[in-house]
């Protein structure tokens, strides 16, 4: 029996026949730019989200067909009357997509065409019946004749979702290229290289969930003994023993794009990779949200750099949350007004987007890595305070364990780091020794030892009024 899709990939199978935009957004990054590597996904199968984005394509071109055909007999028949049809069908869909929109303001506006296509198709009907035969005939059957092509549609997508969700899902079947392609996916998903672009390294990761965190120390003693892997293992066994704390801890190898082979020819071994590339990735999942955590240690001479970032991923979409829930009714009464203009668009769209293919073979394309990641398009706009507030903590609690660790590494191979024995925090405005303070100190605002230097420092945010009335540092914070 094949393999059970994870819940999130059914969530974003869900996505791609209730959105538009995110199927083809999925099918233009891993389908139509099959030269580019794909990003990671977590505990998403992505090859399975293109099979299924590919299929909700077809379904709805053929769906489409008729649907222009009744177009086309509309105009003829009903003349210029069944413009003022279209328009209130082009605005209702465009109210749809301004509603699919991440940003909440663009789905502020979505009210605005929504009243304005609503409208139009009250006109139209009043204008139909008060029109002479055949026209209101043309004017009304043909709309009837539409609705029950988009009722038709939305059926065969409700029936889909139902299966989606159901333990007998069984993915679609595709063509060879789309297979091809599919392997070559599911085997970057689980190898531990990862090919990006310059400006996105962490991309599938989520935005920044903290300030990045750095560290340089100068170690004393003999630093040939020392190996980067053995404070990784250290730090690896540290994070597991910590209930609750990571779901997954692994290595990456984070590779630019630049002069990278094909996608079909990149094999390197580890050992071959500069030691830059090498990151020690801890994952930890919430209640949708995912916290995820990279740790960087380098050893250049008798200097010790240590770099951290913190990324944090929304919940996906509640739609597509709930979409093969028993019960959830997916698609609205103003998509169903919509549909008729909807499925046009989807057919006309269809040479627009073989054009590209023309243009420019995707043999003459160079590989690169990924623009985008199926599961950051398919998140929620924001970040719930609760998910952030435990990316924080999350992302404070493996800091410590990663200078402990090192503490101890360095200790067992015979080397010191004054400034990992001699840590110095500043918290509002005292310098206190021998210890780390979580609690209102700024992330990255902490040096340790005379020799340290912490990355990416931020002004020092102080908590506020307090009781003590000679007190006043907090003004400073007004500016």
């Amino acid at each position: 029996m094949p393999e059970q899709p994870s819940l999130t990939t059914r969530q974003l199978m869900a996505g791609v026949h209730l959105d538009t935009r995110y199927r083809n957004a999925v099918i233009d990054e891993l389908y139509e730019h099959a030269e580019r590597y794909s990003a990671p996904s977590y505990d998403v199968d992505a090859a399975a989200v293109l099979a299924e984005a590919l299929n909700a394509r077809r379904t709805a071109l053929r769906w489409a067909v008729p649907m222009a055909l009744l177009w086309i007999a509309g105009f003829f028949f009903a003349g210029w009357l069944f413009a003022l049809y279209a328009a209130g069908c082009a605005a209702l869909s465009g109210a749809v997509a301004l509603r699919m929109s991440r940003h909440p303001l663009v789905r502020l506006t979505a009210g605005i065409p929504r009243v304005l296509g609503g409208s139009a198709l009250v006109a139209y009907a009043a204008i139909a019946v008060a029109a002479d035969w055949p026209e209101v005939t043309a004017a009304l059957g043909i709309p009837v004749l539409m609705a029950v092509v988009a009722g038709a549609h939305r059926a065969t997508v409700e029936r889909r979702l139902r299966f989606i969700g159901s333990s007998a899902y069984r993915g679609p079947a595709q063509p060879p290229r789309a297979d091809a392609i599919s392997a070559l996916t599911r085997g970057e998903q689980m190898s531990p290289l990862v090919v990006h672009r310059d400006p996105t390294p962490f991309l599938g990761a989520g935005t920044s969930a903290s300030h990045s965190r750095a560290l340089a120390v100068q170690v004393h003693g003999r630093t040939g003994a020392f190996a980067v892997s053995d404070a990784q293992s250290r730090i690896t066994r540290s994070v597991r023993a910590v209930a609750g704390l990571a779901t997954r801890v692994d290595e990456r190898f984070l590779l630019p794009d630049e002069g990278v082979p094909p996608r079909s020819r990149l094999h390197p071994h580890p050992d071959e990779l500069p030691a830059s590339t090498h990151w020690l990735r801890i994952v930890s999942l919430g209640l949708g949200s995912q916290t995820t955590v990279f740790v960087r240690i380098l050893l250049d001479g008798p200097v010790l750099y240590v770099e951290q970032v913190t990324c944090a991923l929304p919940p996906v979409r509640r739609k597509f949350r709930v979409a093969h829930l028993p019960g959830a009714r997916p698609v609205r009464l103003a998509s169903a007004l919509a549909a008729p203009a909807g499925l046009l668009a989807e057919l006309v769209a269809w040479p627009v987007r073989q054009a590209p293919r023309l243009s420019s073979p995707r043999s003459s394309r160079p590989p690169g890595g990924p623009h985008t990641s199926i599961r950051e398009l398919a998140a929620e706009p924001d970040l719930p305070p609760l998910a952030a507030a435990d990316a924080e903590r999350i992302s404070q609690t493996v800091w410590l364990l990663v200078l402990d660790a090192l503490r101890t590494t360095l200790r067992d191979q015979g080397l010191s780091a004054p400034g990992l024995d001699e840590i110095q925090v500043e918290q509002h405005g005292v310098a206190q020794s021998g210890g780390i303070y979580i609690g209102n100190i700024s992330p990255g605002s902490a040096a340790f030892g005379s020799q340290a230097r912490a990355g990416d420092i931020t002004r020092h945010t102080s908590p506020g009024p307090t009781t003590n009335p000679d007190d006043d540092s907090w003004e400073d914070d007004l500016g």
